[in-house]
C-alpha cells in the first residue's frame, strides 16, 4: 500500500514517548472516571451474568476484579466482562473523528492487568494516552470506508489501544510492540449487524481482551508480522484499502487525540445526540404531551440514518438505534438516560405514538454533531431548534462536574452514595503514589478500601 511504516511509527511512540502534559492527564482522569460510571451502571446486565457463568464454567482462576459485582474471574476475562459492562448502556465516550469508544477497551484491559501486574496510578494514566493515541489514529484511517463495509469501529480499532498501553506497562521493545500489534490485528473484529443485541457490546470487551492478550503473547517471546498495518493483504489493505495512512502519524507526539473525546450525556448513538439536545430544548421551550405533538421534523448529518434509522424498536437496546424514539424521548421525557432505553419504557403508549410522528431528512452539510428540530402543534404553531455543537462533545463539552455527575448516578446504584463520591476523589488524585488495583478494589459490590488505606 506505502512505503510508511506506520506500524513501527507507532510502536515506537507507544514504546519511547515521555511528555504528557498536565491537560492530557485530566483527561484521562475524566475518561477513567466515565469508564467507571458506565461499567457500574451496566454491571447489572444479564449479559454480564451470561459471561460470568461462562468463564467460571472454563475453571479460570478468579483474581480479577469485576466493576460493580462480588464475583471475582480471570484476567482476560475481566478485560472481557469490564470492557462489555462498560459499553452495554451505549453511555460510553466517543472520539467522533474515528468513531471509536476509547475508554472501555484501554481501561478495561489495563485493570484486569493491575490484578497479576503492579501499575501505579501515572503509569496507568499514561499507558491510556498512549493507548487512546494508538486506537483512534487507527480509527481515523478505516473511518467511512470500514464502517460503510459493516464493521463496528471499537471492535477493530479498540484492540490496538489495549496491546500499546498494556505493551507499554509491560515494557515492551519496539519490536515486540510491533509483534503485539500484529497478533491483535488478527483478533480484530465487530459486526455492524450486532447493533441492537448483547454481541455489540462484546466488541469493545473483546477489544480489550484481544490487545491485553496480545501484548502478554508478545512479551512471552510470540511471533507475528512486523508491518501488519501497512503490508501487502495487511489490516489497512484488507480492510480499508481505498485510506490515507497519513492520518495514523500525522503530529504523532506533538498533539493528543484525548482532547477531541466526547462525554456521551445519553445512552444511546452519539449521532443522536444533536437531536437529543434539540428535543430537549423545544420541550422547555414548550411542555409537550403526545396530544399536543401534529409531527416533529428532524434535519440530520446522513450517519444518523445509516446508523439509528429503526423506526418501530420493540426492545431498550433497539431504541438505542432509533432516532425516532429518541426525539420522542427527549420530548416526552426531557431526557434520554438509561430509563429511557428498557424495554417497557420503549413499548410504552404514548413514547411510541409520537415516534410514528417523527419524520428525518437528510442534509448533507450537517456535521455529526449538529441538528434541527421543529415541532408542529395542533394550534398551528410552530417551534425551532438549531443545535451547532452537541452537548458532550469537543465544543460543547460535559464540566467535570457534570460528569462526576453521569458518574455517580450510576455509581451509587452499584456500591452505594458514599462510597461512589470516595472512589471518585480517588481517580481525580491519581498518581504514582497510589496503585490501579487500589481502585479496581473500591469497584467490588463485596469490599470497599477508603481513599489511602491498603
Amino acid at each position: 500500500m506505502t512505503n510508511l511504516n506506520v506500524t513501527r511509527k507507532l510502536a515506537e511512540y507507544a514504546v519511547t514517548h515521555k511528555e504528557f502534559n498536565d491537560q492530557a492527564v485530566h483527561e484521562a482522569k475524566r475518561c477513567m472516571l466515565d469508564w467507571l460510571g458506565v461499567a457500574f451502571g451496566g454491571s447489572s446486565h444479564e449479559g454480564v451474568d451470561i459471561i460470568l457463568k461462562t468463564g467460571s464454567c472454563l475453571g479460570n482462576s478468579q483474581i480479577a476484579t469485576v466493576i460493580g459485582r462480588n464475583e471475582k474471574i480471570d484476567v482476560l476475562h475481566a478485560a472481557l466482562v469490564n470492557g462489555f459492562m462498560a459499553h452495554v448502556l451505549d453511555y460510553d465516550d466517543t472520539h467522533l473523528d474515528s468513531f471509536v469508544h476509547p475508554s472501555p477497551p484501554v481501561w478495561s484491559a489495563l485493570s484486569a492487568l493491575s490484578a497479576i501486574y503492579p501499575i501505579n496510578g501515572k503509569e496507568a494514566l499514561e499507558a491510556f494516552i498512549i493507548g487512546f493515541e494508538v486506537e483512534t489514529r487507527i480509527g481515523k484511517v478505516l473511518f467511512r470506508k470500514h464502517e460503510e463495509r459493516g464493521w463496528h469501529m471499537t471492535g477493530m480499532a479498540g484492540g490496538f489501544g489495549a496491546a500499546a498501553a498494556v505493551g507499554r506497562i509491560l515494557g515492551l521493545t519496539v519490536e515486540q510492540m510491533q509483534q503485539a500489534f500484529g497478533i491483535t490485528a488478527t483478533y480484530a473484529s465487530g459486526l455492524r449487524s450486532m447493533f441492537g443485541t448483547m454481541s455489540k457490546s462484546i466488541h469493545p470487551g473483546k477489544a480489550a481482551m484481544s490487545g491485553l492478550y496480545g501484548a502478554l503473547l508478545a512479551k512471552n517471546g510470540f511471533s507475528s508480522a512486523l508491518d501488519v498495518l501497512e503490508a501487502r493483504r495487511g489490516y489497512f489493505e484488507v480492510n480499508a484499502s481505498e485510506s490515507d495512512l497519513q492520518a495514523a502519524v500525522e503530529g504523532l507526539g506533538n498533539s493528543f487525540e484525548i482532547f477531541k473525546n466526547s462525554v456521551k450525556p445519553y445512552a444511546c448513538g452519539v449521532v443522536t445526540h444533536p437531536i437529543i439536545d434539540g428535543a430537549i430544548a423545544l420541550r422547555k421551550q414548550f411542555a409537550a404531551n403526545q396530544s399536543d405533538i401534529e409531527r416533529v421534523e428532524i434535519e440530520v448529518n446522513p450517519m444518523v440514518l445509516d446508523v439509528t434509522a429503526k423506526e418501530n424498536p420493540s426492545t431498550g437496546l433497539e431504541g438505542k438505534f432509533s432516532v425516532y424514539h429518541c426525539t420522542a424521548a427527549g420530548l416526552l421525557d426531557g431526557e434520554c438516560g438509561p430509563k429511557q432505553f428498557t424495554n417497557e419504557r420503549v413499548n410504552a403508549h404514548d413514547i411510541a405514538e409520537v415516534r410514528k410522528k417523527v419524520s428525518a431528512r437528510i442534509n448533507k452539510n450537517y456535521q455529526t454533531y449538529e441538528s434541527k428540530v421543529t415541532l408542529y402543534h395542533y394550534s398551528g404553531e410552530k417551534y425551532s431548534h438549531y443545535v451547532p455543537f452537541a452537548k458532550g462533545t469537543e465544543n460543547n463539552p460535559l464540566t467535570d462536574q457534570e460528569l462526576e455527575g453521569k458518574y455517580k448516578s450510576m455509581a451509587k446504584e452499584a456500591i452505594n452514595e458514599e462510597r461512589a463520591d470516595n472512589l471518585a476523589q480517588f481517580v481525580w488524585n491519581l498518581n504514582d503514589k497510589v496503585f490501579l488495583s487500589d481502585v479496581l478494589k473500591q469497584c467490588s459490590s463485596e469490599e470497599f478500601i477508603k481513599a489511602g488505606e491498603g
